[in-house]
């Protein structure tokens, strides 16, 4: 297409699928630039966010399953990771624009990108886990796991390819994280997704104390700034609520569960201003616990709830009426998050053909094992 301009062709492409545009790049080397091209990445990953396309639900237990958003049907074994190994559970510690956080060890991490399968095993360090930005993916992990120790925070740096400690702790944080490291560090196969990632910071909620009860803040750490800081919470009137946070159209989102007999939606439509946060609507249902929100709908009149660690449900808060979602192929319980494809590089270059290889010894040793 000669006589066609390069960006009429580049906003007729970025309409296209990821899996559709990494084909494409096999077309000639000019549609390989133009693919890879970052403000072309960008333009993609900004139209998937703008329009809600491209999405898939990610479930989590023992192995991952990738579940089509716009038709919920079936749930896929991803066995295309570069750290699956049969009957071996793998943790994804978190998906932002496209690139997951994979863990089998402590020392076996690898950021991978589940649209193009690149990915790129993060270097051994002594540390625990967790995120990453979207320009230059980071991973933000806890290092001190001994609650006599002083707790340390690890940085992890794809453009440099290493980790770096920062300080210690602030002093009003330090206690929550230090007591209940697993609640930051997603210890559990079933950690019901508390880690929040908005307004490029990483979020959670102080688990209760038994002697002073369950301050009223959130706790951030910001990705640009490399602190911690304090997020107000919604004024909520009653005393006992167990929070939850979430990611709703872009904007922080609180769940109080009263657990009893209903659910309040809050959201935060200006980050960090505590008057922004917005009543949406009350969930009524006795003891209903909704660990989070996942999603509207296309149609905007209802929302995806992860319920109870088992299933995920639409609500519509006009009708008052909750409707479960059957998903053929996924786990008795799991985890949900809601994922985005995208052609977010990595900077290993040869992931995927190093991908092919592990995979394939994988295979001849299970084949050896058979043998025997």
């Amino acid at each position: 297409m000669p006589n066609v301009p390069q960006d009429v062709i580049a906003d007729i492409t970025v309409r296209h699928p990821v899996k559709s545009l990494v084909r494409f790049k096999c077309v000639s080397n000019t549609w390989r630039s133009m693919i890879d091209d970052p403000d072309f990445v960008k333009l993609r990953l900004e139209h998937s966010l703008n329009t809600g396309s491209n999405h898939c639900l990610m479930l989590k237990y023992n192995n991952l399953y990738t579940v089509d958003f716009d038709s919920l049907n079936a749930a896929t074994v991803m066995d295309h990771h570069p750290l699956y190994w049969p009957d071996s559970p793998t943790e994804a510690l978190g998906c932002c624009n496209g690139l997951v956080l994979l863990r089998n060890t402590e020392q076996d991490l690898a950021l991978y990108n589940f649209s193009t399968r690149m990915y790129h095993r993060l270097p051994v360090e002594p540390i625990a886990m967790y995120e990453r930005e979207s320009c230059h993916p980071r991973v933000v992990l806890d290092i001190s796991r001994d609650p006599e120790e002083e707790p340390e925070v690890g940085v992890y740096s794809l453009k440099s390819d290493s980790w770096r400690r920062l300080k210690t702790l602030p002093g009003g944080i330090r206690c929550w994280f230090s007591t209940f490291y697993y609640m930051f560090s997603g210890e559990s196969n079933l950690n019901p997704c508390r880690n929040v990632f908005v307004g490029n910071a990483l979020h959670w909620v102080p688990p209760p104390d038994p002697e002073i009860g369950r301050p009223k803040l959130i706790i951030a750490f910001g990705l640009g700034s490399d602190e911690f800081h304090m997020v107000p919470q919604p004024d909520y009137e009653y005393k006992i609520c167990v929070m939850e946070l979430s990611i709703l159209g872009g904007c922080l989102c609180a769940l109080c569960n009263d657990l009893a007999s209903f659910v309040d939606v809050w959201l935060m439509k200006e980050y960090g201003v505590k008057e922004s946060w917005s009543w949406l609507f009350r969930v009524e249902q006795p003891g209903v616990h909704l660990l989070k929100a996942l999603a509207y709908s296309k149609k905007n009149n209802e929302v995806l709830f992860l319920k109870d660690d088992r299933q995920v449900v639409w609500y519509d808060p006009k009708r008052k009426r909750t409707r479960r979602v059957r998903i053929p192929g996924a786990p008795a319980l799991f985890c949900a998050e809601l994922c985005i494809g995208s052609l977010v590089p990595l900077s290993n270059s040869g992931g995927k053909e190093k991908l092919e290889q592990e995979k394939n010894k994988k295979q001849e040793e299970k084949k050896k094992r058979k043998k025997k």
